[in-house]
């Protein structure tokens, strides 16, 4: 059963499977938003290292948000099975889903959501708000600015370069699922297709306003190919068009 809305409020999801040396700075970017309605649903899907008490240790200073939850898997579903499990808890009227290696700057949610409010007041079918990123590495090290493309429906049938996180409307992403969790790489790719499908359009905010970070537990592959580029001297912003899968089934993983 859905939860009833509550207007202005953001429903975060963050997703993790074995990433405990980088999911508390993913909660710690959470709590630290200059945004006031916010609740937090943090899923661990099955973690085999020591995700849980991390988890736990960063919760313990969430009390400042309108809701916390904490999920423990005891089977790995995958980040597109915990989207589809998680949607009915949620009350928000917007939503992020948070991958447990990357992190916000403290103004995404603010910035975000401001933006899609006043471009949806302008066009009813604007139902979600994507950004640019900083590309750092499994230390925190900035390695490259990170750059999405100017929302075009029809490149997307192409390309994968609307990245996750993005501000989105309940409606749009309810109205998308349940997602196919056969889908493991490209993950970000099947959403979007599906949300866009059903007629709704995005707003690229060209600022750089989240971080995403490049390790090789990377699912699609991008992050030992841009540590390799810049090792190699390639420096210069990445079109993330050009790194991102588009959506296929493959092995399970709960990861960006």
């Amino acid at each position: 059963m859905q939860s009833q809305r509550k207007d202005g409020l953001l429903s975060v999801v963050i997703t993790n499977h074995n990433y405990g040396q980088f999911v508390g700075q993913a909660i710690e970017s959470v709590l630290r938003q200059d945004y006031d309605s916010i609740e937090l649903i943090v899923v661990d899907d099955a973690s085999t290292d020591n995700s849980v008490s991390i988890i736990e240790t960063a919760l313990s200073d969430a009390s400042h948000l309108d809701r916390v939850e904490f999920i423990v898997n005891e089977t790995n579903y995958g980040k597109l099975g915990i989207m589809n499990r998680t949607m009915d808890m949620l009350r928000g009227e917007y939503y992020i889903v948070l991958d447990a290696d990357d992190y916000f700057s403290e103004v995404y949610a603010r910035r975000c959501i401001g933006e899609l409010r006043r471009s949806h007041a302008l066009d009813k079918d604007i139902g979600f708000v994507y950004t640019d990123c900083n590309l750092i590495d499994d230390n925190g090290r900035w390695l490259a600015p990170g750059r999405s493309t100017a929302f075009d429906a029809s490149l997307l049938e192409r390309w994968s370069f609307i990245p996750s996180p993005a501000v989105v409307l309940m409606d749009a992403m309810a109205q998308a699922g349940p997602f196919d969790e056969s889908v493991h790489k490209g993950t970000k790719h099947h959403v979007w297709r599906r949300i866009v499908g059903n007629g709704w359009n995005g707003l690229h905010l060209p600022e750089p306003l989240f971080y995403y970070r490049m390790h090789s537990g990377n699912v699609s592959g991008i992050g030992d190919r841009v540590i390799s580029e810049v090792e190699g001297g390639h420096t210069g912003e990445r079109i993330l068009s050009g790194y991102w899968p588009t959506a296929v089934a493959g092995a399970s993983n709960t990861g960006s």
